[in-house]
């Protein structure tokens, strides 16, 4: 962790020991820690350069993450007792938990949208994964897949599926929902490009393959 200190003026409001519009200045303390991003028995993430991670994200031990990713401010990824692996063109959206006892693999164009979890097993390419559902230890997920908000899901997952309800029910896919696993992180992967490019987001250069 590191300090820093800046100065702010204020206005003290009214009193009767103050004149009205008095400013002063006062030094405030602004103490963040530098990066949320950590090794652990010696295993570092590993970070593609194109991928985005917020400020706010914690990634631990050994993970990868794929070109193109994002991964968003609350999102959890603890590789603590297993690898973990992210795709490239993924979304880890705010809140969403990724953290295995084994292994846990995610496929390319995977998103995993606000305080969902994943705890384990293997989720294939083009999959969206609704707000709060789990996937349990020893789930694995096809391609193309729609999992919908809230849903529980454990055990095989077919190709061109929908999940819902709690224990997950599988269901054909609407012309709508295929449609929507056609790209369905492609508006994420430009806002994390778009996040960057404003200088927001952590500097992963020592996390980058090689480094």
């Amino acid at each position: 962790m590191f300090r820093r200190h800046r100065t702010v003026s204020w206005m003290i409001p009214p009193d009767s020991s103050t004149r009205l519009g008095k400013p002063r200045t006062t030094p405030i303390c602004v103490c963040w820690r530098k990066n949320l991003i950590r090794p652990l028995d010696g295993k570092k993430p590993r970070i593609h350069p194109s991928a985005f991670v917020s400020e706010a994200a914690y990634i631990v031990g050994d993970v990868v993450i794929g070109e193109g990713t994002s991964i968003w401010p609350g999102a959890v990824i603890r590789a603590d007792y297993g690898d973990i692996i992210i795709g490239k063109d993924c979304s880890i959206q705010d809140n969403a938990v990724l953290h295995t006892d084994d292994h846990l693999e995610l496929g390319d164009n995977v998103l995993l949208t606000h305080g969902a979890v994943v705890h384990g097993g293997k989720v294939g390419s083009n999959v969206l994964i609704g707000v709060n559902a789990v996937l349990l230890e020893d789930t694995d997920v096809g391609d193309h897949v729609f999992i919908g908000a809230g849903a529980i899901v454990r055990g095989k997952v077919p190709d061109n599926s929908l999940v819902i309800g709690v224990p997950g029910q599988i269901r054909p896919l609407s012309e709508k929902q295929a449609e929507r696993l056609k790209d369905p992180t492609a508006r994420y992967v430009l806002n994390g490009k778009r996040f960057g490019a404003q200088g927001l987001g952590l500097d992963t250069t020592e996390f980058q393959a090689g480094s």
